[in-house]
């Protein structure tokens, strides 16, 4: 009988935790996962923000793509989706100015700026045309060419309709966006030759 006491009472108490809004928040878990030394954990935790409906999961997803050398292209994607659900009417666009700045960053490594600029193109947003022409022309902090980037702009800029010769989304438009991902796709690698950083 006393068990049966106790056993209600921590029902009681859970039913009361849960109704009063003392949950445990998903993005401290999940940004715990983020700084595991497992990198399972690390992509599950990418999976999982890709899919979760909160907005802070962009921020975590952009710590992700700018520090993870591992798991940076599949933080690539899952940004891809989170630019193709989040349409706003906000003016200029979070995600595609967050993701600008990455691009059009002489300090960040080539291949960071490159993906950067593909995620642009990937989204679909024509907002991204101006942060676009100017990753185009993009130089690297020694005011040297980046090619790498230059190149991965140029394709985004033929996606979005800008050029006279287009090309076609890696991602297909309507895949992605608002659909519960159980694995993350690997995008094409970018081509690198002797990156310089």
């Amino acid at each position: 009988m006393r068990y049966l006491i106790v056993l209600a009472s921590v029902l009681a108490a859970a039913i009361i935790l849960s109704i009063s809004g003392c949950a445990v928040d998903p993005m401290e878990r999940l940004n715990e996962q983020i700084e595991s030394e497992d990198i399972e954990v690390r992509q599950q935790a990418v999976l999982r923000l890709a899919n979760l409906d909160d907005p802070r999961a962009i921020v975590s997803l952009n710590e992700v793509f700018e520090d993870d050398d591992e798991l940076r292209d599949i933080a690539a994607v899952a940004l891809v989706k989170k630019g193709r659900e989040e349409v706003t009417d906000q003016k200029p666009d979070p995600i595609i100015e967050g993701i600008a700045a990455l691009a059009n960053n002489a300090h960040l490594s080539q291949h960071v700026r490159a993906r950067a600029a593909w995620i642009l193109g990937e989204i679909g947003d024509r907002e991204a045309i101006p942060a676009l022409k100017t990753a185009a022309a993009a130089k690297l902090s020694n005011g040297d060419p980046a090619p790498i980037v230059q190149e991965q702009a140029n394709q985004a800029l033929e996606k979005l309709g800008y050029k006279e010769q287009g090309r076609p989304f890696e991602m297909a438009m309507g895949t992605l966006a608002h659909q519960q991902l159980s694995v993350i796709p690997e995008p094409e690698p970018i081509e690198t030759g002797e990156e310089a950083a």
